[in-house]
């Protein structure tokens, strides 16, 4: 599943065969429920046929609203909460930007039993 970036949605990947969720760019669609919807339904699809014990969630994004986020804490709790994997999850901010290293963060306090990590970058656009 590739969603490619929108002017206020960002880009999302992921790779079954290799058990990683990538979301990246601008986080705040206007309808969240109906961004948002799909990538539950690949991620229930796929979270029980898994061959890799452990999943990977790359996010960087440049900006995000609160809704997102809420969706995105949710996201990670259901990777986290997968039976038959280990999740790790790479928050990348840009190293000026405080309010995207104070929202990974919250995650990061959120879920201390999580495999987290605050990844500081000179521009998120070069993340793969």
């Amino acid at each position: 599943m590739v969603t490619q970036a929108g002017i206020n949605t960002p880009y999302v990947k992921l790779d079954k065969e290799n058990c990683t969720l990538s979301i990246m760019g601008k986080c705040y669609p206007e309808n969240p429920t109906l961004f948002y919807k799909p990538i539950f339904e690949e991620i229930n699809k796929c979270k029980e046929h898994l061959t890799n014990p452990k999943i990977t969630f790359k996010i960087a994004l440049e900006v995000i609203n609160s809704v997102s986020t809420k969706y995105l804490f949710y996201l990670v709790k259901v990777l986290h909460e997968s039976p038959s994997s280990e999740l790790e999850v790479y928050w990348y901010y840009e190293h000026d930007d405080e309010c995207m290293f104070d929202e990974g963060n919250y995650f990061k306090t959120s879920l201390p039993k999580l495999n987290f990590h605050l990844v500081e970058v000179d521009d998120l656009r070069k993340i793969k």
